[in-house]
């Protein structure tokens, strides 16, 4: 073989090394809700029961950003709200789902990835963002729900179909999470997950799944690119148990709230942790002292 044919297949092969760890950089890392926990109600306890995203497979799984991620370049009727293998409920057996009453504020917790460390460190340019958070939650899923028609929803139920609600809309950054190991590159950042939280509806019915569409929006990662689209999604199912039927230990509101503050003792800033602590202490405060909630089933 001579020396240019040499040389050749030698750069291919280096070139195509070089598209493979570019491809599975665009993949891997990316963020989705790695569980749900109620944060208030019945199921709200020291150490509550967690949910998962649809057949979720774990961290554990060395597949799991594959399996997991769900990269949305295009918002159309065409375009699945869920990812593929997920567009009708499922969960695997070792990561059941969420069960809460109506009402109930959720919280879900998820990696960052470097997708907010790096915003902050400069990387991604002057005008980087780390995007925004949608919730919508519906009680009418459909497997061919497709992404434009859920972004039609409003928090008061008449947009689009009418079928779904906006339930929040949060920063990415909570402004305390970083991933663990950058929490020097801002002053209060905390190692670890972050949160965002959603309220089910308390008109949510009892004794039916309320499915959630999860959508993340970081088509502005590298700053504003006009027509630039680029969401994520995760869907999820939570199991609805009446009041009068979910069972929880008697503890008091204002005990769990304590520890709860104790935990996020981190500056109160970004997505809605400030409003977490002001709904419980509005929960505390407007219960009757000779019935208190916990005792209302």
């Amino acid at each position: 073989m001579d020396v240019s044919r040499r040389v050749a297949r030698l750069l291919g092969f280096h070139y195509l090394l070089l598209l493979l760890v570019v491809l599975h950089a665009r993949v891997d890392g990316h963020s989705w809700p790695d569980d749900l926990t109620c944060a208030s109600g019945p199921f709200f306890t020291d150490n509550p029961t967690k949910g998962y995203i649809r057949n979720f497979v774990g961290r554990q799984s060395t597949s799991v950003d594959v399996d997991t991620t769900y990269r949305i370049l295009q918002i159309d009727s065409k375009t699945p709200v869920c990812p593929p293998g997920r567009t009708s409920p499922g969960q695997n057996p070792a990561f059941p789902k969420l069960k809460a009453t109506p009402g109930d504020l959720v919280r879900a917790q998820y990696l960052e990835n470097g997708h907010i460390w790096q915003t902050l460190d400069g990387q991604n340019g002057p005008k980087a963002k780390s995007g925004t958070i949608y919730w919508y939650g519906t009680q009418n899923p459909r497997a061919d729900r497709d992404i434009a028609s859920v972004l039609k929803w409003t928090r008061d139920g008449k947009g689009g179909d009418g079928q779904g609600v906006l339930l929040d809309t949060t920063p990415f950054d909570d402004g305390v999470c970083i991933e663990t190991g950058h929490e020097n590159v801002q002053k209060g950042r905390v190692g670890g997950p972050c949160k965002s939280y959603f309220r089910l509806p308390s008109t949510a019915k009892a004794g039916k799944d309320y499915t959630i569409y999860w959508l993340w929006d970081y088509s502005q990662h590298f700053g504003p690119k006009p027509g630039y689209v680029e969401w994520y999604s995760s869907c999820m199912d939570i199991s609805v148990v009446d009041k009068k039927s979910a069972k929880n230990g008697r503890r008091s509101v204002e005990a769990r709230e304590a520890q709860l503050l104790a935990e996020d003792s981190a500056p109160t800033k970004g997505l809605n942790r400030h409003l977490r602590r002001e709904q419980l202490r509005e929960e505390a405060q407007g219960q009757s002292k000779k019935n208190p909630w916990w005792f209302s089933y």
